[in-house]
């Protein structure tokens, strides 16, 4: 950019060094703050571009964001046809999309970062501020695991976006979070555009892939968000629901291997099936280990006479398959048989099941098909092909045995088992009769013998002491409910609000060129309703939560505004303050305040919730401690005190902030 380079100041405070970013329509250097001595990093581009103006005015506003989650913009200015913003430095931070050209992230950190970012978002939504064209350029991670998003107004500005009604702003920046989070997963940018660094999400009927199909390991809720929210135009409203359905997340940054790894086949080859033609179930017929596995022998030398016979000449037609020797299946009387059905094994183990037979029986009849096709190749390869049949029905016979040692050592067990069963089984009758003890009575004072009922004696008594429990009851009601409200006093108006008594004589500020006196010390103080942040040209709202403090009778709590960059609240407004409701029209002859900083102030009593229409009080500049400002003309009617703060004071941690400990009214 000309005019812009190493060495340049801007502003006569902020010196130029190195270039880190060129965007379209701006740079992103490192600088130096000359004033304050820290580094800075400032966006600039050209003074009499189009969107300069927009680009300030956004700058301006995100100034008066405060949260850790979002870059913070330290300063706004011009300097000689040049217009910049300043950010807040990060060091060793890197952009999301740099972490991202090296594949996904581990699930979990895809969830914190995607949650941080999104709350830091909704902070942003909830002051009126939106991203618009949020990118995982946006988002940064410190070198401590810290998450942080930049370019909230200022990137769409720069970009020329404008024009969004809040609610599809909203809804921009939620999906625009779901992408981030479906690119960390999957290391592939879902939305139209391009990232630095990332590929392009492929495209497929109705939009992009789920994460689960790119990536492993995609848990099921940030799977189904990404899919509603980017497929089916569903899903979170904004970035503060997104958070709330994937919350919780980590509090520390989470390290491992990422799942963006193509889920591929696992290169076990596929089970191949064995041709069933010409198999038929064997005959049943009693017999022992030896039955089960001669005929597996058998109908391999019948494979192997097949094929001498072929190679001697046959001339008649013989079908592809040969019809195979019936194999005998072991009868459920028979020790072979087993109780319940086991899963195969890998030949050779020690513990095959019966299940094993019927595989071998399977191979034989393969082989006598393997036999039967190689008739043709002459009587030495049936021979073979016979030799190789008979060890596989050894085999067999092995399997046979074994199995049928297994079967016999489970029926044992089982024996046992329903043995000692039969011992441990009683009737009710012998239980009843085993129980020597009488049964307790079930109730006080009767007699053991449950069976029969209580006496006269014994009924009359246990009614007496019932009744006389439920007139005890009666007695401490009535008189529990003759104390309710006996210590209670809600005449607001007649009872004052208890004020703070601050040692030391008040300091009475007078406006120029006027006089006037204090109060008369038997002045009666008015009572304080509710109090609220005062912002009339923000936001409407300045830590709201923190303003009843004002009016707490504490002087060791106290109110504070956001912080500003300058005493004048940074350029970005005309004051701040606190509103406080007296609860209906009060005249009001003097305000006194506690003020733990000094600021130059302005005290306003009004008929609504607004400076229109509201008279000054007084007015107080640079001062510090209790002061007291009374209208020299007489009391002021009005419902609303407003403090109006103009200028402030620095606060520690550099910001400049409005501060108000008590205040109260005569």
């Amino acid at each position: 950019m000309h005019g812009v380079g190493p060495s340049t100041v801007l502003g006569g405070r902020y010196a130029v060094q190195r270039r880190l970013e060129q965007l379209p329509r701006a740079e992103r250097w490192s600088a130096h703050d000359l004033t304050l001595e820290r580094d800075v990093v400032v966006v600039c581009f050209e003074e009499h571009e189009s969107h300069a103006p927009a680009v300030l005015d956004a700058a301006r506003r995100v100034a008066g964001l405060d949260n850790h989650r979002l870059v913070r913009v330290l300063d706004v200015g011009r300097s000689e046809g040049i217009a910049f913003f300043v950010e807040e430095a990060l060091h060793d931070a890197q952009t999301l999309a740099h972490i991202l050209e090296q594949g996904g992230l581990p699930a979990e950190e895809v969830r914190r970062i995607a949650g941080e970012s999104a709350t830091g978002l909704e902070a942003a939504r909830a002051r009126g501020l939106h991203h618009l064209v949020l990118t995982p350029s946006a988002v940064l991670r410190g070198s401590d695991g810290t998450i942080k998003v930049r370019g909230v107004a200022t990137a769409a500005a720069l970009e020329g976006v404008d024009d969004v009604d809040s609610v599809q702003a909203s809804r921009t920046d939620a999906v625009g979070v779901v992408a981030v989070a479906y690119a960390a997963l999957t290391s592939r940018w879902p939305l139209p555009g391009t990232v630095a660094g990332l590929e392009a999400a492929p495209r497929v009927v109705g939009g992009v892939p789920a994460p689960s199909e790119i990536a492993a390991g995609v848990p099921g809720d940030l799977d189904a968000l990404c899919r509603l929210t980017l497929n089916e135009d569903e899903g979170p409203l904004t970035p503060g629901d997104f958070a709330t359905q994937i919350a919780p997340w980590s509090a520390n940054q989470v390290s491992g291997m990422g799942g963006a790894r193509p889920v591929t086949d696992s290169g076990v080859e596929k089970t191949i099936a064995l041709p069933m033609e010409g198999l038929r179930p064997a005959s049943r017929r009693p017999g022992g280990a030896d039955a089960a596995g001669a005929p597996v022998g058998t109908a391999g030398a019948a494979a192997g006479a097949a094929g001498a016979a072929k190679a001697a000449g046959a001339s008649r037609p013989t079908p592809a398959i040969e019809p195979t020797a019936t194999l005998p299946v072991p009868s459920p009387d028979s020790p072979e048989s087993t109780d319940s059905p086991e899963s195969p094994e890998a030949p050779g183990s020690a513990d095959r099941p019966a299940a094993t037979a019927a595989t071998a029986a399977a191979a034989a009849a393969a082989a006598t098909s393997v036999g039967s096709a190689l008739g043709t190749a002459g009587q030495a390869a049936g021979q073979a092909a016979g030799a190789a049949a008979q060890k596989v029905g050894i085999f067999a016979k092995a399997a046979a045995d074994k199995a049928a040692d297994r079967a016999a050592e489970r029926r044992a067990q089982r024996q046992a088992a329903q043995e000692h069963a039969e011992q441990r089984r009683i009737s009710l009758d012998d239980a009843l009769l085993e129980g020597d003890e009488p049964i307790e009575p079930p109730l006080p004072l009767l007699p053991p013998e449950t069976a029969e009922a209580p006496t006269r004696d014994q009924s009359k008594l246990v009614l007496v002491i019932i009744a006389g429990f439920l007139a005890v009851v009666a007695v401490l009601g009535v008189w529990g409910a003759s104390l309710i409200g006996s210590g209670t006093h809600l005449d607001l108006g007649t009872t004052p609000r208890p004020t703070v008594t601050v040692t030391g004589s008040p300091t009475t500020v007078r406006p120029s060129g006027q006089t006037s006196s204090a109060p008369a010390p038997g002045a009666a103080p008015i009572p304080i309703l509710s109090a609220t942040g005062f912002d009339p040209e923000g936001d409407n709202a300045e830590r709201n939560g923190e303003a009843p403090r004002v009016f707490d009778g504490n002087p060791s709590t106290f109110w504070s505004s956001e912080g500003y960059s300058t005493p004048n609240l940074g350029g970005l407004k005309k004051g701040v303050g606190v509103l406080l409701d007296l609860g209906q029209v009060r005249a009001v002859s003097s305000v006194q305040l506690i003020l733990p900083t000094a600021s130059d102030l302005t005290v306003y009593v009004g008929p609504n919730r607004s400076l229109d229409g509201a008279k000054p009080v007084g007015a107080s500049s640079g001062k510090a401690g209790t002061i007291t400002l009374a209208h020299p003309g007489g009391p002021v009617s009005g419902q609303y005190i407003i403090v109006w703060f103009t200028k402030i004071s620095q606060a520690p941690g550099g910001r400049f902030r409005a501060t108000l400990a008590e205040v109260s009214a005569r």
